[in-house]
């Protein structure tokens, strides 16, 4: 066999390599913004670059025709609420199809929600005790009179509390000042809170005579 042979038989094993074994290697990376995508895929020999998608979408291709292992397209015009595939390619054969979804079109995740809601819970929870600062000291001494699992909590529980006086009529003394001082003979809790409602303390003194030696006049929260 001629030298010439030879090598024309060696460039026809490396086309045919070429056109049947080429694939994509890995995963293709899809980037979508907006209305647009950007597809990048590598495969296993050079070869063209070639994409489609369905449905009908604005698909751009190199402009250099040139073959190679790294390929690139773009995609513009993509619509909400449309499921897209993008099929990827060589100038001879179709490779693999690929989910391609415009970002705005999967729903909102639901968790921000809750985490909204919660950050609100908190902060109103936080304003219903009349000086924040001291909220963090109170629980550490008096939370554990509660079973309170933070001062979040153990300020909820004092709202809760004025909030059961004003309903069950719990013994109330009301100060000059508009301070209302309310006793709970059940389960021996006290608290005092602001003209506003906002709480001042909240713990069980554990000393007899407490709420009766407290400064006020009595009063039924219930006609308040």
């Amino acid at each position: 066999m001629s030298q010439r042979v030879c090598v024309l038989a060696a460039l026809l094993f490396v086309a045919a390599k070429v056109v049947c074994a080429t694939t994509v290697t890995g995963t293709p990376h899809i980037s979508v913004s907006d209305a647009q995508a950007t597809v990048e895929w590598t495969t296993d020999v050079p070869c063209g670059t070639r994409a489609k998608v369905t449905p009908d979408a604005v698909v751009t291709e190199p402009s250099d025709k040139t073959s190679t292992t790294e390929h690139r397209v773009t995609v513009a015009g993509l619509q909400p609420r449309i499921s897209y595939e993008i099929t990827l390619g060589t100038a001879r054969k179709w490779l693999t199809t690929q989910p391609l979804t415009r970002g705005s079109q999967t729903p909102p995740s639901s968790s921000p929600l809750p985490q909204k809601s919660a950050r609100l819970a908190t902060m109103k929870t936080r304003a219903s005790w009349g000086n924040p600062s001291s909220l963090p000291d109170h629980y550490a001494r008096h939370g554990a009179d509660f079973g309170a699992t933070s001062p979040e909590d153990y300020a909820q529980k004092a709202s809760e509390f004025l909030q059961r006086a004003r309903s069950e009529g719990l013994p109330t003394k009301l100060d000059r000042d508009g301070t209302l001082r309310i006793f709970d003979p059940k389960n021996g809790a006290f608290a005092a809170y602001n003209r506003n409602g906002t709480t001042k303390t909240f713990f069980k003194p554990g000393r007899p005579g407490y709420f009766e030696r407290q400064p006020g006049r009595m009063i039924d929260l219930r006609q308040q």
